[in-house]
């Protein structure tokens, strides 16, 4: 679309002190309208209307195809809002119908495309918003998650302290019971030995016993002392085995330390880990 030469035509018609006033103080509307034009032709179309404007303001009594000129520019240079404002001050002041009617298409067709935009921004802020949304929700639920993996693992801390703790207590336990079986098979074996030297002293009595009440009553010591001796004795053997056997052979391990463990029979090794 080239500008309306008329528009030349309308401003060489005006009289010659307005336009010397006016362009002084503005600028020659009728050289803007040319830069104009050169730049329309070069598509810069943002530039042309800004220079239109101007040449707009300048021009003494304006011809209102220089608005829809405007408005042309700025509908070119994707300006929407600027150019239904310029095609709604033509429709006001122009009386070209032809213009007039072009001027009602182009609003129409720049308002259905703004609503287009809006609609497309209203969608776009609305999926921003869900997305966001989204994203809030999936924050908070993975700060509840890891809140709930923190409670589980002091937790799982605490009851594994305790049970460790319960441990140690039942193999402090297991010790002072197998050092309480070790005196008892002390005792038991020093009670066998004092009896059994009581025995072989019962019995060299009744070797050299001559009368038959001392020796009657030395084999009844003998057999007495034996007695006593073996009970000790038996005792003692078995209150050491289970000593032995009862006293813990390896340190307790710290929770969640791996432990090597032999497997029966010397078949192999394995890996005990204490939770």
């Amino acid at each position: 679309m080239r500008l309306f030469l008329v528009l030349l035509a309308a401003l060489l018609l005006l009289p010659v002190p307005a336009l010397a006033q006016r362009g002084a103080a503005r600028g020659n509307p009728k050289e803007l309208i040319k830069q104009a034009e050169r730049l329309y032709d070069q598509k810069k179309y943002l530039e042309a209307a800004e220079v239109l404007e101007k040449a707009h303001e300048a021009s003494p009594n304006p011809d209102p195809r220089l608005l829809y000129n405007i408005a042309r520019a700025y509908d070119q240079a994707g300006r929407e809002r600027e150019a239904i404002q310029y095609y709604e001050q033509y429709k006001a002041k122009g009386t070209d119908l032809t213009l007039i009617k072009r001027a009602d298409l182009f609003i129409d067709r720049l308002k259905l495309q703004l609503q287009k935009e809006e609609s497309r921004a209203a969608a776009t802020a609305s999926e921003r918003k869900r997305l966001q949304e989204e994203a809030a929700t999936a924050r908070k639920r993975a700060d509840e998650e890891r809140q709930a993996a923190r409670r589980a693992d002091e937790t799982n801390q605490l009851r594994l302290k305790e049970a460790y703790e319960d441990a140690l207590a039942a193999r402090k336990r297991m010790q002072v019971t197998s050092f309480a079986l070790g005196g008892v098979a002390l005792v038991g074996i020093g009670a066998g030995t004092v009896f059994g030297l009581q025995a072989r002293s019962a019995r060299s009595d009744f070797d050299k016993a001559t009368e038959l009440d001392p020796k009657l009553a030395a084999k009844t010591a003998t057999r007495t002392n034996a007695l006593l001796a073996d009970i000790g004795f038996g005792v003692g053997v078995a209150s050491a085995v289970a000593a032995v056997l009862l006293y813990p052979k390896e340190p307790l391990p710290q929770p969640g330390k791996p432990r090597v463990t032999l497997a029966p029979a010397g078949a192999g090794a394995g890996m005990e880990v204490s939770f």
